[in-house]
């Protein structure tokens, strides 16, 4: 009878031993999936904030060149990061990642050419569909990375390029820092999925402002969990339904030509400007009709918005939008690179940009074929 209790301690003791061994094997798991993140490399000095907006307190810095340990990237907004064991958050145009002997996966972000050389005038080696995965050898933010895809070698614009890093649940749920009440703070421009009722607060029972028609653009600011976005439109602030808001116009953005458009744009008129690629939303004004519109941003913020919408970098390469005057909203390409005059002081901005339409002509022909395809690549993501 004792030989058996022994055996039977035994036997508890042994069970004890695999009972505890799993749960230290499941803990590493769950840590190490916690912990999925990549390390990038500051660009200059910057802050790093409790929150996603300059207005956040400031909680740390760092110098230029420094590694972070990024969980949430957002290429054209603010990348959550580890920093001395807290969350914090930093403007994603002062990250970069650290391209070494091993290649990185980056994905494209639309149909792109692949090619020789880093000029849009270099021979093209083969087309690269949207979202393909592609080996990234040498990374330039402002420019031009060198990639290998398909077994091939060759350039693509590095603007045509996001880097996504993958974290689960578990890791999110161990970063959030705003309560679940909390809207999430934005500024984009939505579409009507058909005739929606504009409230006065975020309730059907709320007061109707007005009926606004299918593919109405409004400008969202804050979206909120119990499923209402507070938006601007025909005038007023008020509230739509975030399931009867959509990115797509439903066919309603406009293709013109500047002969065409040159009636519905009017200087000293807001213009609103959606960002095709990265879905950023903010104002601009005309101030000069000639071949094109001059326009300027008209406040300072929105000189940072379409800033942030070109990673942080000014250049001439143009960029496929939106522009909403009024009821209308019409494919065009803007350029990003502040230059001559300006008539709106205090918005941060030395000089105007140009806004470009359908069949514009400029003198140089390369750069006229890159207007024209942004304007192209602004229609087609409307259909």
């Amino acid at each position: 009878m004792a030989l058996v209790r022994g055996e039977y301690n035994v036997k508890r003791f042994l069970l004890k031993i695999v009972f505890v061994m799993i749960l230290v094997c499941l803990s590493l798991g769950l840590s190490h999936t916690a912990l999925a993140a990549e390390t990038f490399v500051t660009t200059d000095s910057v802050n790093i904030r409790s929150g996603p907006s300059q207005d956040d307190p400031r909680i740390g810095g760092l110098y230029a060149g420094a590694d972070v340990t990024v969980l949430e990237h957002d290429p054209a907004g603010w990348s959550t990061v580890s920093f001395e064991g807290k969350t914090g958050y930093i403007r994603s145009d002062f990250l970069r990642f650290p391209i070494g002997s091993t290649a990185a996966t980056f994905r494209t972000t639309d149909d792109v050419r692949l090619r020789a050389e880093k000029s849009t005038d270099s021979a093209v080696i083969k087309m690269v569909v949207h979202g393909t995965g592609v080996e990234v050898l040498d990374h330039d933010p402002a420019g031009w990375s060198r990639v290998r895809t398909d077994g091939k070698t060759g350039y693509i614009r590095s603007d045509f390029l996001t880097r996504d890093i993958s974290f689960t649940a578990s890791a999110a749920a161990s970063t959030t820092t705003t309560p679940a009440a909390t809207p999430a703070v934005t500024s984009t421009t939505l579409f009507t999925t058909g005739a929606v009722n504009f409230r006065e607060g975020p309730s059907t029972e709320s007061a109707k402002i007005t009926t606004l028609n299918a593919g109405t653009a409004v400008n969202v600011t804050e979206q909120y969990p119990s499923g209402w976005s507070k938006c601007n439109a025909a005038g007023s602030t008020g509230y739509i339904r975030t399931d009867l808001l959509s990115s797509s116009s439903g066919g309603k953005v406009e293709f013109l030509n500047w002969s065409e458009a040159k009636n519905v744009v009017k200087i000293g008129v807001p213009i609103r400007v959606l960002d095709v690629r990265t879905g950023l939303s903010y104002t601009i004004q005309c101030f000069s009709r000639s071949g094109h519109a001059d326009v300027e941003p008209l406040t300072a913020a929105d000189t940072e918005t379409m800033l942030r919408s070109r990673n942080g970098v000014w250049a001439w390469a143009p960029r496929p939008v939106w522009v909403t005057i009024g009821d209308r909203t019409i494919a065009a390409s803007l350029n990003g690179m502040p230059h001559a005059g300006s008539t709106i002081s205090g918005n941060n901005m030395n000089g105007h940009l140009c806004l470009h339409f359908g069949g514009t002509v400029t003198n140089n022909k390369s750069y006229q074929q890159d207007l024209r395809n942004a304007v192209d690549e602004a229609y087609r993501a409307s259909l």
